[in-house]
């Protein structure tokens, strides 16, 4: 049913899901919304697969969320996205629970099973409303910690970690749990709507 509803999302706002990701006229075009719905080549029929590395879970989630997946696909807002992978879902599950799932739609229903006020609350957490390169990320914290703001109405702080490999660390509202490293900066490149940026942990907006 989440495919149904993917494909019906696609057409009501007009993803450009086919332009191929090589092309510079095309990477120049694509929105937030175009890269994390285009990644179905090897999805199942409720969009998961067995890549713990990219998107599927955090897609399924927005998908729940008409609005929020209407702000991804605009081309003209200006948004930076911290990005969980799959496996920084199923971490924060194994976090919450002490469970480490098999499959990634039983980490998408454990997620979702958190309440939809929940999920939205979290997901929107990691939006920046502003277009943040990773460059530019690197050269705002070389001088110390930057605070963000988020769609949630919370903020999340960058910080420069790993000595001179100069990764950049979000510290969230959770102090017992790890704060996400950014590990996939820039998905696809500038987008035309933002940034992407892949992230190892949940970022969580609350002192659980």
């Amino acid at each position: 049913m989440r495919k149904r509803f993917l494909a019906a999302l696609a057409v009501g706002v007009g993803l450009l899901t086919s332009m191929p990701a090589t092309s510079a006229h095309a990477a120049s075009q694509r929105t937030i919304a175009d890269v994390l719905l285009s990644d179905t080549a090897r999805d199942d029929a409720d969009g998961f697969d067995h890549r713990w590395s990219d998107f599927d879970i955090v897609t399924q989630a927005v998908l729940l969320f008409p609005d929020i997946a209407a702000a991804a696909a605009e081309p003209d807002a200006t948004l930076t996205v911290f990005a969980p992978t799959d496996a920084a879902f199923r971490a924060l599950v194994q976090d919450l629970t002490g469970q480490r799932l098999d499959s990634e739609a039983d980490v998408f229903a454990a997620v979702a099973g958190l309440g939809i006020d929940t999920v939205r609350a979290v997901l929107t957490y990691h939006v920046v409303p502003t277009e943040l390169s990773y460059g530019a990320a690197r050269r705002a914290v070389e001088s110390g910690p930057v605070s963000l703001p988020t769609l949630n109405g919370a903020t999340l702080t960058a910080e420069s970690t790993g000595g001179w490999w100069r990764l950049i660390r979000l510290v969230d509202q959770e102090p017992d749990l790890r704060d996400p490293i950014v590990v996939l900066p820039n998905v696809h490149g500038k987008l035309a709507n933002g940034y992407i940026h892949g992230i190892d942990r949940v970022l969580i907006p609350v002192d659980l």
